[in-house]
């Protein structure tokens, strides 16, 4: 049974700064033995993902072989692992980490994300350059063909920045067409969009996307399971879209041209995960409509016409979310903490004017506002909030109001109309 000098841990020398040099002693032993978990022969990444979930991390999985049995692995996949040729692939890998400038995020991590870990081949790592916290933001994908309409890249554009606007985490892949139509428009919504890539993290793919990889990487977050300096291949793009759809609450497929689409591929994952495909409504795009969107339009995919639609069908899983959010601190929330209740209750005590509440933006006190005298359904705060503020838009709407809904501060009632809650 292998002991904690199993994995023969390589000697690591000073470095400039590097995802590896970010790991402490613990977290350079999990890597290797995440490594050896996924370069030992016959040893998938869903036996990997198996022994993950039932020991916790790769290190006690090495550290337990005669028990992997217990976890639906055969005894007889560890034979590679003795015999050590795992570690002419585990080696450079990591050599590699020591050069690269972003994360390594294991499977122990904090942050990596709880609805990856649900997938069953889920990846043993990542690697990451950007802001790693968007990993366990509310995600939703949106991808769609290379070779694509202009209706739909119309389409694409108007929902990724509706949703970005609305502080959703737009995921793709960002290939031509769709793809980087999605992550450019989420960009210009608040910068929350993850690309995830079918090479490694330091590898711009496609070359010509080499200005929008910078400006995701800067604002958002690149994201790969390869080894750093990997250059895609074609039998890795059906990989990463497990990752994809994994991330994701849900995919919306824009278009795809035909039943050999790679994005038939991601919304195939995605319902096998249980997640909801999406796809425009027929008249949405007011043009030809592709053969494989048709495809799933009649497998039973949502089809939709603006981000609204779909925020709303995922509105439980987007409050579940945003609840196992932190809520971002306000300015002297250190000193309010001691003495103020919960909001819910501040509002249910006293008359407090709800600018003056902890916790609330002013999008959300100015909705407040407008419902302290009678329900109003979406449409009549929307054009109420636009007599304010002619900025206001669906999205922005919905976006505030599913936060008070989540803080407890108002409640949708039977007939759609949202009140204050009492």
């Amino acid at each position: 049974m292998p002991d904690a000098s199993a994995a023969h841990l390589p000697d690591f020398a000073k470095a400039p700064p590097s995802a590896l040099d970010a790991l402490d002693e613990t977290g350079r032993k999990e890597y290797w033995a995440a490594l050896a978990l996924r370069n030992i022969q016959g040893l998938s990444s869903l036996d990997a993902a198996k022994l993950l979930r039932h020991f916790g991390s790769a290190y006690e999985a090495l550290q337990n072989i005669p028990c992997w049995p217990d976890a639906g692995v055969s005894l007889r996949k560890a034979e590679h692992f003795h015999d050590e040729s795992w570690r002419k692939k585990a080696r450079p890998e990591w050599d590699a980490a020591k050069k690269l400038k972003g994360r390594i995020i294991l499977w122990t991590d904090a942050c990596y994300p709880d609805q990856l870990k649900e997938v069953e081949a889920a990846p043993a790592l990542l690697y990451a350059s950007g802001d790693a916290s968007l990993l366990n933001a509310p995600c939703v994908a949106v991808v769609g063909s290379r070779k694509c309409s202009q209706e739909a890249l119309d389409f694409a554009s108007r929902i990724s920045k509706d949703l970005s606007a609305a502080g959703i985490t737009v995921v793709s892949g960002l290939a031509f067409g769709i793809d980087g139509c999605a992550q450019r428009s989420a960009l210009r919504g608040s910068g929350r969009t993850i690309a995830v890539l079918a090479g490694g993290v330091d590898v711009p793919y496609p070359a010509a996307h080499s200005e929008l990889f910078r400006k995701v990487a800067s604002s958002g977050l690149i994201v790969s399971e390869f080894p750093p300096g990997t250059k895609p291949r074609p039998g890795y793009f059906p990989v990463r879209n497990r990752i994809i759809s994994g991330l994701s609450l849900g995919v919306l497929v824009v278009e795809a041209l035909n039943e050999k689409s790679g994005s038939l591929i991601t919304a195939r994952l995605a319902a096998e995960q249980g997640r909801n495909v999406y796809v425009p409504a027929p008249d949405a795009l007011h043009g030809y409509y592709a053969e494989g969107t048709k495809q799933l339009l009649m497998d039973g995919a949502f089809p939709i016409y603006r981000a609204e639609d779909l925020m709303a069908d995922l509105f439980p899983h987007l409050r579940r979310a945003l609840l196992s959010m932190p809520e971002p601190a306000m300015p002297h929330e250190e000193e309010k903490r001691e003495t103020s209740a919960p909001v819910a209750t501040i509002i249910s005590e006293q008359p407090a004017s709800p600018k003056s509440l902890p916790g609330v933006s002013d999008d959300e006190a100015l909705l407040l506002s407008l419902l302290q005298s009678a329900p109003l359904s979406p449409d009549d705060i929307l054009l109420a909030a636009q007599e304010k503020d002619e900025s206001w838009n669906a999205p922005r709407l919905l976006s505030a109001l599913m936060m008070l809904e989540v803080k407890g501060l108002v409640r949708r009632l039977s007939d759609s109309r949202y009140e204050v809650r009492p």
